[in-house]
């Protein structure tokens, strides 16, 4: 007699429809949040056209993204997503579940910016049987075209500092130094990890802690060509509208010489 490991996996016909339901709710409120701010929607990847990639080449994994034929072959073989295969600079959740799958995607312009709004679907087969567990989580990414350094700031809750894990474990990422600031208050709230201590001190000044004291939102990863926000869950239009406007308000209060120039001079 064959083991439950013989047979290939299958979502069952409820699992299918309780997801069904669920994602078309969901769908709803994100393609009517997308309309309001001028975005474009899809329901899915296949009619979606990623945005340039403002800083092509970088790739938080060291897996390397060749060509869009390498990046198409690599995201089916290891389960990747679209997104993230297009994007391979930031690592936040890149290795959940054993198959992923871009949902509800939002994108266009924001207050400036490229952005892309989206969930992902991530699959886990069940050792023991023949079905799919799955989960889903809301990802942000505001893309810009501006010297950004690696580094993580996450608030230092238990729940967020996992999310952070998440990013750094087995990445290469580890490589970042944690950063300390002169304001214990700030170094209590949040921990900060960076690539480039000199750049970081450089965009967390004393004004930038005191408005982050303020904010205490999810863990956001920055990497060359943008940031990116790191989530365990889905989030509803509230909070993403919320957590949105708390990245380009990030992204707007870096000082102005450092967006068009590197610390040593170089331009943008």
């Amino acid at each position: 007699m064959s083991s439950n490991n013989s047979f290939i996996p299958v979502m069952g016909p409820i699992q299918m429809f309780w997801f069904w339901l669920k994602n078309r709710r969901r769908a709803k409120a994100l393609e009517a949040w997308s309309k309001t701010h001028g975005l474009d929607f899809a329901i899915n990847a296949k009619t979606f056209e990623p945005p340039r990639n403002p800083a092509d080449g970088e790739d938080a994994s060291h897996l390397g993204r060749r060509s869009a034929r390498a990046a198409g072959i690599f995201s089916r073989l290891i389960g990747l997503s679209k997104i993230q295969a297009t994007y391979p600079q930031f690592a936040s959740n890149r290795l959940r579940g054993d198959w992923q799958s871009d949902k509800n995607i939002c994108w266009g312009t924001y207050k400036g910016y490229t952005v892309v709004v989206w969930d992902t679907v991530f699959y886990d087969l069940i050792d023991d049987g023949p079905d799919w567990r799955e989960g889903e989580y809301t990802s942000i990414l505001v893309l810009a075209d501006m010297p950004i350094h690696r580094m993580l700031i996450t608030p230092n809750t238990l729940f967020k500092r996992l999310s952070a894990f998440g990013i750094e474990e087995g990445r290469g990422t580890f490589s970042m130094s944690t950063v300390k600031f002169e304001l214990e208050a700030f170094n209590k709230a949040y921990r900060v990890k960076a690539k480039d201590e000199r750049w970081t001190y450089a965009i967390i000044d004393q004004s930038m802690m005191e408005w982050l004291l303020e904010m205490k939102k999810h863990t956001l990863e920055f990497a060359p060509g943008g940031v990116t926000v790191s989530t365990w869950f889905t989030l509803d239009t509230d909070a993403i509208q919320k957590q949105l406007d708390f990245c380009v308000a990030f992204l707007d209060r870096i000082p102005e010489d450092l967006k068009h120039h590197d610390l040593k001079g170089h331009p943008a």
